[in-house]
């Protein structure tokens, strides 16, 4: 059965590559953490046919990470290696800042001193060394995509998988807030740096209650993604509106 799904799978990226072909579609590129796997089903599902998406997915990539050569997830060298392997590929995507703002950023406050805002410093540092490097890169369309909506409730946050999750005390508005705070600093990094910038952050924000809306969360466990399923349809509508060329 494994060697039947495999085959399927195979044929299904050689049909949709031939798509792209025949049909003059965009090489999408997006360079994320695990929150990436959206764009994975938008993908699979043929959402954005005849257009094709790969996905560099490095789990618990960070903002903050990417400035630090001893980074556990080394995800700087994953999504340069990933450019090298996908050269041909037109259009490059970058998701970060979840992992940052629900845990990372809160954990450097208290070990630094100092309010969780002044940290954002330093994940920008790091978004701005890849953006350096994706500057280089002549004839890439670059985008950043705002950072998704925490999803864990205050009452969930101790049963988290990972502790360090657990370890942060700020409530989900806290946090909510925080990532709406980082986004801002990315539109505006990316104005700088003449590139793309749009979130769902709109679309899944409640404002009655400053959180996520209950319709995006994953419904079956408790998870810091948003459902791919909901969220879809809304990245597929920006990168349709923002990603492909008229």
């Amino acid at each position: 059965m494994k060697t039947l799904a495999k085959w399927k799978k195979s044929l299904r990226k050689i049909y949709q590559r031939v798509q792209c072909r025949l049909f003059r579609g965009e090489k999408i590129l997006v360079l994320s953490d695990s929150h990436g796997g959206v764009f994975e089903y938008i993908h699979d599902h043929f959402l954005l046919t005849p257009h094709l998406i790969n996905c560099e997915i490095v789990g618990g990539a960070t903002a903050y990470g990417l400035s630090k050569e001893n980074s556990t997830t080394k995800s700087f060298s994953k999504f340069t290696s990933a450019l090298k392997r996908f050269s041909d590929y037109n259009t490059i995507i970058v998701l970060l800042g979840e992992v940052d703002c629900s845990f990372v950023l809160w954990n450097k406050a208290i070990q630094k001193g100092g309010g969780v805002e002044e940290q954002i410093v330093d994940a920008l540092r790091g978004y701005r060394k890849l953006l350096e490097y994706l500057q280089r890169e002549k004839g890439k369309r670059v985008f950043i995509a705002g950072a998704p909506l925490p999803t864990i409730k205050d009452h969930q946050r101790e049963l988290q998988e990972l502790e360090l999750r657990r370890q942060v005390k700020a409530t989900q508005r806290e946090r909510t807030e925080l990532v709406l705070k980082l986004n801002k600093r990315l539109e505006t990094l990316a104005l700088e740096f003449s590139f793309g910038y749009f979130d769902i952050t709109q679309e899944t924000y409640d404002f009655s209650s400053g959180t996520i809306k209950e319709e995006f969360l994953i419904k079956d466990r408790i998870d810091h993604h948003q459902s791919q399923e909901a969220t879809a349809p809304f990245w597929r509508e920006k990168i349709l509106l923002n990603c492909i060329e008229k």
